[in-house]
């Protein structure tokens, strides 16, 4: 025993299972037997993608001869009928001084604006600020989406702002020079410019869109709701000439059509009536409202035309005819779990008639379990929509339906890994 090859030895065990104990209690306080996730509220979309076309009740704007055309009404704007689209010019140069006198009136109305009294004095730079931070983002945002139509306003709006901010933070007492600068400016290229030579007017009333592309009247409006596949197919690979001295046409119905082909296992999604949303990703990131017009099947087994109804109108939209779309079907809002999560099991209820009489009922319902303290229950959930990853659930089922005492709820924890999982388990 005195040898001291036995005691190195000894201690060296010693060592060893103390070492072994201790790594046992560090790894036994943070060990859990299960692993859980907060339940959260979310939304998610049913979707389907299409490539389409737009169907719109068109007329042609013819042009008039010789000259520059310099348009008076945006892409996509109202015009009455005889209403003036357009202006005519003796060349180029003409009609570019007419777009630059318009942008220096809108510059000086704008200057003038900001040293009238009223809301500029009642700003304060906090507001300002935070109104000035907006505008750069939604700019920005423009640019990333290449909304350049929305990017101008937007611009002008963020310009404006700064120059209130400095009216209101009196580093500027007012832009008189800036608006005598521009307005001699103004009436020098007034002076020296030429005038129209003549003008042009809608044929009727409705959308302008500044083009033409030659499908205004392969489609008849009147029978847009009865398309089949096939003609919506043809139309999607015609490539029709686009008519000589035409300067855009009008959009006379205030709605317009947008038609697709879906393969027949899609039929049980569009339902008609029903409201929808589309996005046309290429254009914009708008969501478009819209509502099933038609949903067209020559037989069962066939695939199906689906005739989508609309009348929001943009510059964006104006323009497409031939597009990508996203149509988003049903959005689905509740309780967001993993699919991980998911149980099924049986449970009993109990429930009493009228008359007092109790009644047991045993039914194997979807459910997850989750932490109550230390102990697990399992709770009954209604899926509303479901993809590979995450199922989002009803979060006020019917009572009537309801087999445990209550289903999942915002902020519980949801057990999403554990093994031999029971109602009434205690994790210790």
């Amino acid at each position: 025993m005195n040898s001291p090859l036995l005691k190195k030895l000894i201690s060296a065990v010693v060592a060893i299972l103390l070492f072994i104990y201790l790594g046992y209690q560090i790894y036994n306080a943070h060990y859990s037997p299960v692993q859980t996730e907060t339940a959260s509220y979310a939304t998610a979309a049913d979707s389907a993608q299409a490539n389409g076309i737009i169907v719109r009740k068109e007329t042609v704007i013819p042009g008039k001869g010789n000259g520059v055309v310099d348009y008076v009404i945006p892409n996509g704007g109202n015009v009455a009928s005889g209403g003036k689209v357009a202006q005519i010019y003796p060349n180029a140069q003409s009609a570019a001084a007419q777009q630059q006198l318009q942008s220096l009136d809108n510059e000086i109305a704008k200057l003038q604006k900001l040293e009238m009294p009223g809301d500029t004095y009642a700003a304060s730079p906090e507001a300002l600020n935070k109104q000035i931070d907006l505008k750069l983002i939604e700019a920005l945002g423009n640019v990333t989406a290449c909304e350049f139509s929305d990017l101008t306003e937007n611009r002008d709006d963020f310009l404006y702002l700064v120059n209130e901010r400095q009216m209101v933070t009196e580093k500027a007492a007012n832009f008189n020079a800036r608006i005598n600068a521009l307005k001699s400016q103004r009436d020098a290229l007034a002076a020296s410019n030429s005038q129209p030579i003549g003008s042009i007017t809608a044929p009727a009333a409705g959308y302008f869109i500044n083009q033409a592309d030659g499908f205004e009247s392969t489609v008849d409006y009147s029978k847009v709701l009865n398309l089949t596949t096939d003609q919506i197919k043809a139309q999607q690979n015609a490539k029709p000439e686009i008519p000589a001295g035409v300067i855009g046409k009008i959009s006379q119905d205030y709605y317009w059509y947008f038609a697709f082909v879906l393969p027949v296992d899609q039929t049980s999604r569009f339902k008609l009536g029903d409201t929808v949303s589309i996005q046309f990703p290429f254009v914009s990131n708008e969501s478009v409202p819209a509502t099933i017009a038609a949903v067209n099947q020559a037989a069962k087994e066939k695939e199906i035309a689906v005739i989508l109804e609309s009348n929001y109108m943009n510059s964006d939209i104006a323009a497409i005819r031939n597009e990508t779309a996203e149509i988003q079907i049903e959005k689905y809002t509740g309780i967001r779990v993993s699919q991980k999560a998911i149980h099924f099991e049986t449970v009993s209820k109990t429930t009493k008639d009228k008359n007092g009489k109790a009644t047991t009922v045993k039914k194997n319902v979807k459910g997850v379990y989750v932490m109550h303290g230390n102990q697990v229950q399992f709770k009954q959930i209604f899926p509303l929509y479901s993809t590979e990853t995450y199922v989002i659930c009803d979060s006020n089922p019917a009572a009537a339906d309801l087999m445990t005492d209550t289903t999942v709820k915002l902020s519980d924890e949801v057990v999403i890994e554990g093994t031999d999982l029971y109602d009434g388990k205690v994790v210790k």
